[in-house]
């Protein structure tokens, strides 16, 4: 434009012309090595020519830029116009560029450019250019553009493939700014970063972006929806189709130095899952979001579970969980750090797919704020479970700052009686590493419905507990000082208690427990052994769990050395105590020992020792050898002894399940 500019007046005049300029610029754009030739034919036709070494826009470097026009014409008014042009770029970020290009020059306000069928990027690419008072207008269209030939783009680290598909206009005129809008499709698009962590297949994506820049800012709004593909972002994986869509909008300022952006009317959807509103500020030459307000809407607490939730659970109970409900909310950050949140549950339903814990009719109304004091959160719920020990429904208030929340006192029923809970304290939640303290008391628990719910015999009475301290740390709950119960008459304390990784695949318990004047014609009627009347008490030390089977411990069960109450043992609890001790049952009711309901007995005993795979058995010794688990007194007397000291522990489990024991005799 510049070469007809100067010689379209003199074009008559002259044979030929030649301008040369070592250096060219323009705002934005500067070029080296210009040639621009003009030759005047006897048909009164002209030949132009056009040469660029190196063109710089930016960061965008062209070089080898060749322009011909073999058959130019000019007309009466002057304008000079050429139909069969070419322009040819040997060397272009995206690879060499070849097109047909048409021109009509009809002065600096009044021209066109056309090309035509441009074959770029192993697709096309066509322009339409033309420059009237009002300012300079370009309209563009793309096909079948490999996105491929853009990885020298993105370095080694990344691949990127697909096809690009669009159109667009850009305007520039000095009494308005520059525009842009663009609208198309991507299709097939699929990108992959080098550790595979951020991944896209076959996404098609439609994309709309209008724009204008102003004192050097540009401004605009931008629309982006998929119907189809996956994308993986590390952990969160996204199916997309036309029953869950991803839709992201919003208006937008990217500031003249191209580093700040801010962006308002922000709105982002995944089908059911999750729906966002709101704005954003973000520092782009470093990745640092600077600020970020949203309003969410989880429509759908099953679908936002498995898309956001389960991949970030895995490793943990709640990687296999069943969810019902919807919530809803808002959330601030500053610097890439959340600082504050509120949220709504709405009708939430949640069971662990294993029947370790569940939860019904929960509903909350939850604030948090990392600096600064919060009102009081609300949480309640109809009903709940953990493994089979059902919680009834109960309300809680409580506070939220940073990493710690403040529970107010709280009331569950429980198993027919309650559990009450004084000052819960949690820390810690902002570091990943939750603690938290409590004391508690058990109210009128009902043996009746605890035995039911874990499948034992039924057992009746009450019981009644003060926990004077339980705290949680390092995946560890342990409780400190003593669990006093009162059941079967007498009194059973456990002395301190430590349960490690409580929800996880095998958890372990730790305790040690003492016994003291229970009385066992309760105990046997409840687990229909036989009737034994009398007193026990005893100690089991060193108990551990693993995965809720026992492992180790060290138990000593026997009579007191002054009992008040009678002892007495059943023919059933003779037969019975005689199959665990031989294998067999004497089957006292065969012999003449059959007129004799009952037997007297002196003392009990029984000692356990489990060290890996091998118990250790004892009880009352004895002089002739063995030991006495039974010791009869008066006749008929009834001794049941025990000879062997060891014993496997599955063998022993096995004959326990069986009412057995092995080497063990009745005299």
């Amino acid at each position: 434009m510049l070469l007809l500019s100067v010689l379209s007046g003199v074009a008559a005049a002259v044979q030929e012309a030649r301008l040369h300029m070592e250096s060219v610029q323009g705002e934005g754009w500067r070029g080296q090595d210009l040639l621009l030739e003009l030759g005047y034919n006897s048909d009164d036709s002209l030949t132009i020519e056009a040469q660029m070494t190196d063109l710089f826009a930016g960061k965008t470097k062209l070089k080898g830029i060749r322009l011909g026009c073999p058959l130019a014409l000019t007309e009466k008014s002057g304008a000079i116009r050429c139909e069969k042009a070419s322009l040819a770029v040997m060397q272009t970020p995206v690879g060499k560029l070849e097109s047909s290009v048409s021109l009509y020059y009809g002065g600096p306000d009044d021209w066109r450019l056309s090309l035509d069928s441009t074959h770029v990027m192993g697709g096309q690419l066509h322009v339409h250019a033309h420059q009237q008072s009002s300012g300079l207008v370009v309209d563009f269209s793309v096909k079948d553009l490999a996105l491929i030939r853009l990885e020298p783009w993105l370095g080694s680290d990344w691949s990127l493939a697909g096809k690009l598909y669009g159109k667009g206009q850009l305007r520039l005129g000095t009494s308005r700014p520059l525009s842009l809008s663009l609208k198309g499709k991507l299709k097939q698009l699929s990108w992959s970063s080098a550790d595979s962590l951020q991944v896209g297949e076959a996404v098609g994506l439609e994309y709309s972006l209008a724009a204008e820049r102003k004192s050097g800012a540009w401004r605009g709004s931008l629309t982006l929806k998929s119907l189809g593909g996956q994308l993986y972002s590390d952990p969160v994986f996204l199916e997309i189709d036309a029953q869950r869509p991803l839709e992201l909008s919003g208006d937008f300022e990217l500031g003249a130095d191209g580093r700040q952006l801010k962006t308002r009317k922000l709105q982002a959807r995944y089908a059911r899952a999750i729906e966002l509103r709101g704005s954003m500020d973000m520092d782009v030459s470093v990745g640092e979001l600077q600020n970020l307000s949203l309003d969410f809407s989880l429509a759908d607490l099953q679908q936002t579970y498995q898309v956001l939730l389960q991949p970030l659970a895995i490793g943990t109970p709640m990687d296999d969980v069943s969810l019902q409900g919807r919530a809803q909310g808002s959330l601030h950050m500053t610097q890439g750090v959340l600082q504050s949140l509120e949220a709504d549950l709405l009708g939430v339903n949640l069971e662990h797919n294993d029947g370790m814990f569940g939860i019904s009719g929960l509903e909350a109304n939850l604030d948090w704020q990392r600096q600064g004091k919060t009102d009081f959160s609300h949480l309640g719920w109809q009903a709940a479970h953990l493994y089979k020990i059902a919680l009834g429904g109960t309300e809680a208030l409580f506070q939220m700052n940073a990493g710690s929340l403040r529970l107010q006192p709280l009331s569950i029923p429980l198993l027919g009686g309650s559990l009450m809970l004084h000052d819960l304290e949690v820390d810690g939640l902002l570091k990943g590493e939750p603690a938290w303290e409590t004391r508690a008391d058990l109210e009128a628990i009902q043996l009746l419905e605890l035995s039911r719910s874990m499948g034992w015999p039924d057992m009746q009475g009450s019981l009644q507990a003060s926990i004077p301290r339980v705290y949680y740390k390092h995946s560890i709950l342990r409780m400190q000082g003593q669990l006093k119960l009162d059941v079967f008459g007498g009194e059973v304390v456990f002395d301190g208690m430590e349960l490690q990784d409580p929800l996880g695949v095998a958890p372990v318990l730790q305790t040690s427990l003492h016994l003291s004047g229970l009385d066992l014609q309760q105990i046997t009627q409840v687990f229909a052994f036989g009737r034994i009347e009398g007193s026990l008490e005893g100690y089991v030390r060193n108990l551990q769990l693993v995965g809720w089977e026992v492992a180790a411990f060290d138990a000593f069960l026997h009579s007191p050395s002054v009992d008040k109450r009678p002892h007495r043992i059943s023919q059933r609890a003779i037969d019975n105590l005689t199959e665990l001790g031989n294998g067999a049952s004497v089957q006292l009711s065969a012999t003449m020992l059959r007129f004799f309901e009952d037997f007297a007995y002196d003392s009990l005993a029984l000692q356990i020792k489990l060290h890996g795979a091998t118990a250790e058995l004892d009880g009352v010794p004895r002089s002739q050898g063995g030991y006495y688990i039974v010791k009869g007194a008066r006749l008929p007397r009834i001794d049941v002894i025990g000879r062997n000291h060891r014993i496997a522990w599955k063998e022993l489990l096995s004959r326990i399940r069986d009412i057995r024991f092995d080497d063990m005799i009745v005299e």
